[in-house]
């Protein structure tokens, strides 16, 4: 089935005997969605809740689950959790269910990410309501959520309130839903959070390091960007998320210098074609395209296609890649 992003999907139309499987690596994300599920069971059918891990449930145990009738209730909601760890047979017995499932119950798989190339896997995605559920990748991807969070709050926040929050809170929806709350907390009666409540209540742990890497890139200061890199990795950032980064950043560079090419102003590009760069940063982004040339994106962008597969496939490290990356990158004229 056609994934629906996490931010987008809504328990309208829930129905019971209808199956998801949640995929990502944002827990909040995750337990948001399936707290939504359940309470839509909850309202419909009163439903029993049954909870089970993948890498703990056996065979036998899952039949008996799946095949039974609930005795407390009329309805039956499975949240399966850790499912990625299930070993083939668990795997097979819960694919061959969800091929003909049970109108009175329904299950809720939950995988930080699958193989979909393994037969099970692929009927498990064929037959269920697939939600991804993946942190953001960059600060600006933070906005529909702070829309939807201010929305439930009854706040609002200015412009560069809004700018600068998504540029200093960490890049997982749980540091960014506790930083909000904080917010609204300290802005107490007031509907409006401030630019002086974000700079009081929210640290810098993350803008530091990403403009200084988006500056190391731009700059072509090679020594400057493995410091950062290797800061980032041991943060636990994830090495795709970095990946993303400077992928990122790269379209953001090609953008500029076609629109260059094609006598576009730079105070044009900067107020009406960067728009997923913060206003703050634009001038800089301008600067560092002067660093680079049309003629050497497709080089730069063979390099991280390569990686994207290296580091999805390949046995080396994921620090090694980016590295080597890196390196190619800034490095090769």
């Amino acid at each position: 089935m056609t994934p629906v992003s996490a931010l987008e999907w809504t328990p309208q139309g829930v129905e019971l005997g209808q199956n998801f499987l949640l995929l990502g690596e944002d827990a909040w994300l995750v337990d948001r969605i399936s707290d939504q599920i359940r309470l839509k069971f909850k309202q419909i059918a009163a439903a029993e809740l049954v909870i089970i891990y993948g890498d703990e449930v056996k065979i036998a145990e899952l039949n008996d689950l799946l095949d039974s009738y609930s005795i407390f209730s009329s309805a039956k909601l499975i949240l399966f959790r850790n499912a990625d760890m299930l070993k083939k047979p668990e795997l097979d017995c819960l694919a061959e269910y969800l091929q003909d499932p049970s109108d009175v119950q329904s299950v809720i798989v939950m995988a930080d990410r699958i193989d979909a190339r393994v037969a099970g896997w692929k009927k498990i995605k064929d037959s269920c309501q697939i939600v991804t559920c993946d942190p953001p990748k960059w600060g600006s991807q933070l906005g529909p959520w702070l829309n939807q969070e201010l929305e439930t709050l009854g706040k609002s926040m200015s412009s560069k309130a809004r700018e600068l929050f998504m540029s200093r809170v960490e890049l997982d929806f749980a540091n960014a839903s506790n930083e909000l709350h904080k917010l609204a907390l300290l802005a107490g009666d007031r509907k409006q959070i401030t630019e002086q409540d974000v700079l009081r209540a929210v640290g810098v742990s993350r803008v530091g390091t990403q403009i200084d890497f988006y500056r190391s890139l731009g700059n072509r200061q090679t020594r400057q960007c493995m410091e950062l890199l290797e800061k980032m990795l041991a943060s636990e950032w994830a090495s795709l998320q970095v990946l993303s980064l400077i992928i990122r950043f790269y379209l953001t560079i090609y953008n500029i210098l076609l629109l260059r090419k094609n006598h576009i102003s730079p105070s044009e590009i900067s107020r009406s074609h960067l728009m997923e760069v913060f206003q703050s940063q634009r001038q800089e982004f301008l600067r560092f395209a002067e660093n680079y040339s049309l003629s050497q994106m497709p080089g730069i962008f063979a390099t991280l296609l390569e990686t994207d597969s290296q580091i999805k496939l390949s046995a080396a490290s994921d620090s090694v890649l980016l590295t080597a990356c890196i390196v190619k990158l800034l490095e090769t004229a």
